[in-house]
């Protein structure tokens, strides 16, 4: 779980972090499909520098590896009314309330569940089938 204090300072800071921004790529990136990538932090001068703004590019950097998932799949004309967020870091109060701004569109974040095992459940039974 994320701590209160990281996210009072997420939520404090404007979006767009003032230009900071976090690639959070601490081990390599899956969508888009870039194994070797490696994190990068941008942006940093005197003003832009604050934890308030790192906290924010953190979750904002983190949240647009998911949007470029959905940006893929909308070049792909699939119609998007919402994005689910589910596992660890769906229970982060900044996550949930950055999220919508960041995919541009509602967030849904259901009960706490085994989603990601039922999702890949559904998944084998479908190749069975």
């Amino acid at each position: 779980k994320q701590p209160a204090w990281a996210v009072q300072l997420a939520l404090a800071a404007e979006p767009g972090a003032a230009g900071l921004t976090l690639l959070p790529y601490f081990e390599g990136e899956r969508t888009p499909n870039l194994p070797d990538a490696t994190a990068a932090l941008t942006g940093m001068t005197l003003a832009s520098t604050t934890r308030e703004n790192l906290a924010r590019a953190a979750v904002e950097g983190m949240l647009s590896g998911l949007g470029a998932g959905l940006d893929a799949l909308r070049a792909l004309d699939v119609p998007l009314r919402r994005a689910v967020l589910i596992g660890g870091g769906a229970q982060s109060e900044a996550v949930r309330e950055i999220a919508p701004a960041v995919f541009g569109m509602p967030v849904e974040v259901p009960s706490p569940g085994e989603y990601v095992a039922l999702g890949a459940a559904r998944q084998a039974a479908s190749v069975l089938d």
